[in-house]
């Protein structure tokens, strides 16, 4: 009876979020009623407990459903900040949110500085909670917010413990020719290279017309003049990719700070001084995405989570987020638009899973169709067409049917009687969970495994991981009760399990295959599973024993069960990757501009349950210090050429040892000595000081400079934006475009003259093309498994 009595009331609470206010009213006035229970039902109530062993009396009722105790966990009261973010010293790095590997490794510093309190203002409210007992720990969470907070510890500022290069200068002020190429060999190892490592995985860029135009443009040795902004789009490629050259010490790299002169050239092509008052474009939503993948590429997360920003609010405006019906436009080139804003989609939520802060997208407010895994070469075969077609945007590809979550809000009921309020929930997200809780992407079952496969299952676990930040870490969360926190991590759990079970065979990361087509998309969504589920168990990873001491046998259990997948998360992630450290081997296969964050994030995890003398695991004590000294080794070989990567290997270092000594434990079995990076700066990409006759020179040696004569004409000045072309379908410009159709068109684009500025026509394929595909740079030679990389 009380299962079910627990059962009724969390149906209704659900369905007051999906119906009329006046119905609403009444059920909410329902659940209010049954929470006081009369006289004779109290009598009746407190004789059946005087008859129940005391045992069973705890189960019935615990700490962990007291109001507003949702903050006891990890997380910790309601979000404020402890130190002043406008100051010039806070201000590369910026507010760092709780969801984010910085923060947790914020709170480990003071955890081995001041034991179980997260900072020496809490330590005390925890021995307050000691002296004052249960009535003033019930309310600390939430008086909080009232309490004057003193500025941030010295030495635990966010600052101290970013590891990122957001302090870092990106610009190269002198002897940047914006119209100079690289040599075509040069140029077009670069351009293979960004299609084989980056596309895949940020298809941002039509590939199919972007390579016909970009050999077309290389052939004729800078003989024709592209639009500005199309060449502002291929040296952001040639920047990404010849940052991942120095990284992987390709023989044919170049100068090692020749990415910023590549995207020195694209900022001075694309950004004028009017781009800020200038309305949206497609071409330019691709320059603000591939900036924002650069500045990550390079660990510049802030300022790529800004510029990501700008990009996603552009494609609103255009609105990308939303299924396109327009008679007008082609199923091919409707899906090229609906990529571009899946790959924002994704650099978002990676982004705001670095820096913890919140994402700009709601997506009860996307009903962009998912991603077809269908190669763009393939779209006009039969299985192409028909995912292509208009009943499947509307239909199985929808968002709403492919739901990764039910509503974001939802409430949970431990046990009847609470008197906790239930959440709200919007009409669409209910229509969402009635549409599919449980995705099952049964429309692409039928599809052959394939990079755009890949692309769809990477934008589903984005999509999960967006719900859990959500759920979990939002304000809002510490509101609910601690028994909600635990429904919510169980249900997010339980997708995230159904998610991997939907995985192609061949994207299995958990099984070990001598299949090396799709090693990448195995390690990175292996690393990305394990990155979301250690997210999810966090808020359990820390000491509720002394945080909610009365809570019932069940809860204390799933605490403990939890805080045990948290770290069993980062071990397992850790074990993608061989024991003995090859940087650039992983680098040549695997997810190159995250691996650092998933690092730190699962060393992090380990530490901290080192910190608490792994009292949730006290007899993997070792194992766990095994695996947190592997990842730190990992972390010294990439710091070899990643300053990034150094300094996340110096605060990792010194933090592992801290903790280690509170187990017993040694870890001089680790480097000590400061890698490559650490010690050369290596990856101080700032140019100013330089001179410009070395900055020149040392370009020139890979270089093909197009000398004075090859200057912008008039109509498209370095101080304004460009002039806007003539309309029509003989435009000249559209050569270089990719957002115009050419289908049906006789124009010569050899016999061009470019002399006018870009058109703001929109995204199409310009033709299809049939030549083969260029090899895979990146993978030639370079695959690679749990065993190593060779």
């Amino acid at each position: 009876m009380q299962d079910k009595l627990t059962e009724y009331e969390k149906v209704l609470r659900e369905l007051s979020g999906r119906v009329g206010e006046a119905d609403a009213d009444i059920i909410r006035g329902v659940l209010e009623r049954a929470d006081l229970p009369d006289a004779d039902e109290t009598i009746a109530d407190s004789t059946a407990i005087l008859s129940v062993e005391p045992d069973t009396v705890s189960e019935l009722s615990g700490e962990e459903d007291e109001a507003a105790s949702g903050g006891a966990g990890s997380t910790g009261a309601l979000d404020r900040t402890e130190e002043d973010f406008t100051r010039e010293g806070a201000k590369p790095t910026g507010y760092i949110g709780k969801n984010s590997d910085i923060t947790w490794m914020q709170r480990l510093r003071q955890e081995n500085k001041y034991g179980e309190g997260t900072s020496a203002q809490d330590a005390n409210q925890e021995r307050l909670c000691e002296i004052s007992g249960p009535s003033f720990r019930s309310s600390m969470n939430q008086n909080m917010s009232n309490i004057a907070l003193p500025e941030a510890d010295e030495g635990f500022t966010v600052q101290d413990s970013s590891y990122h290069l957001n302090d870092l200068s990106i610009f190269a002020y002198e002897s940047v020719a914006p119209y100079e190429m690289p040599t075509n060999e040069d140029a077009r190892m670069l351009f293979n290279t960004y299609m084989s490592r980056v596309h895949p995985a940020f298809p941002i860029v039509g590939r199919m017309n972007l390579r016909n135009q970009f050999f077309k443009f290389m052939s004729k040795n800078g003989s024709q003049q592209p639009p500005r902004k199309w060449l502002a789009i291929i040296n952001l490629i040639f920047a990404i990719a010849a940052k991942y050259s120095h990284l992987i010490q390709a023989e044919w790299a170049s100068d090692e700070r020749d990415h910023v002169i590549y995207f020195t050239r694209a900022r001075m092509l694309a950004i004028t001084d009017e781009t800020v008052f200038s309305h949206p474009d497609l071409q330019m939503i691709q320059i603000l995405g591939l900036m924002s993948y650069y500045l990550m590429s390079i660990d510049q997360i802030h300022r790529a989570w800004c510029l990501t920003g700008m990009a996603i609010r552009s494609s609103i405006a255009l609105g990308l987020n939303m299924r396109n019906d327009s008679a007008e436009l082609s199923n091919n080139l409707k899906e090229v638009r609906y990529r571009v804003w899946w790959s924002l989609y994704t650099i978002e939520h990676r982004l705001c899973g670095m820096t913890g802060r919140v994402s700009c997208i709601i997506d009860d407010h996307c009903t962009c169709p998912l991603p077809v895994p269908v190669l763009e070469e393939d779209f006009d075969t039969p299985l192409g067409q028909k995912l292509l077609s208009k009943d499947h945007q509307q239909g199985g590809r929808a968002p709403s049917s492919n739901a990764q979550t039910p509503p974001a809000a939802s409430n949970h009921s431990s046990r009847s009687g609470s008197n906790a309020k239930a959440e709200v929930w919007s009409p669409s997200t209910a229509q969402s969970m009635q549409a599919s809780s449980d995705p099952t992407l049964e429309w692409a079952k039928d599809v052959r495994p394939n990079m755009a496969l890949y692309f769809l299952h990477l934008v589903q676990a984005c999509r999960l991981m967006q719900a859990s930040f959500h759920r979990l870490y939002s304000p809002t969360a510490v509101k609910a009760r601690w028994s909600d926190m635990q429904f919510r991590m169980k249900e997010l759990n339980e997708q995230l399990d159904s998610w991997y079970r939907k995985l192609p065979t061949a994207f299995d990361f958990r099984r070990n295959q001598r299949d090396k087509d799709f090693t990448e998309p195995r390690l990175a969504l292996g690393f990305l599973y394990y990155s979301i589920k250690m997210v999810i168990h966090r808020p359990c990873l820390c000491r509720l024993d002394r945080k909610l001491p009365t809570q019932t046998a069940k809860s204390q259990q799933f605490n403990h069960s939890a805080a045990t997948t948290c770290v069993r998360s980062a071990q397992e992630q850790l074990a993608l990757i061989p024991d003995v450290p090859n940087a650039v081997g992983f680098l040549k296969v695997g997810p190159w501009t995250t691996i650092l964050h998933n690092l730190v994030q699962s060393v992090t995890v380990l530490m901290l349950e080192i910190s608490f003398r792994t009292h949730h695991m006290p007899e993997q004590a070792d194992e766990i210090l095994d695996s947190a000294k592997k990842a730190t080794r990992w972390l010294h070989a990439l710091g070899e050429e990643n300053l990034a990567a150094a300094r996340a290997w110096q605060l990792c270092n010194t933090m592992l040892r801290d903790a280690a000594a509170k187990i017993g434990r040694s870890v001089e079995d680790i480097p000590d000595k400061p890698p490559r990076a650490a010690v050369h700066g290596v990856d101080d990409v700032s140019m100013e000081t330089g001179s410009s006759s070395t900055q020149q020179g040392s370009f020139s040696q890979h270089g093909q400079d197009y000398g004075s004569s090859f200057l912008p004409p008039t109509s498209m000045s370095m101080s304004g934006m460009p002039m806007p072309a003539m309309t029509g379908f003989l435009d000249s410009m559209t050569a270089y475009d990719q957002f115009y159709s050419m289908s049906g068109g006789n124009i010569d684009p050899t016999h061009m003259q470019f002399g006018q500025g870009p058109t703001d026509a929109e995204m199409s394929f310009m033709d299809q093309f049939t030549e083969h595909r260029p090899d895979h740079l990146g993978h030639r030679g370079n695959h690679g498994g749990r065993l190593g990389f060779s």
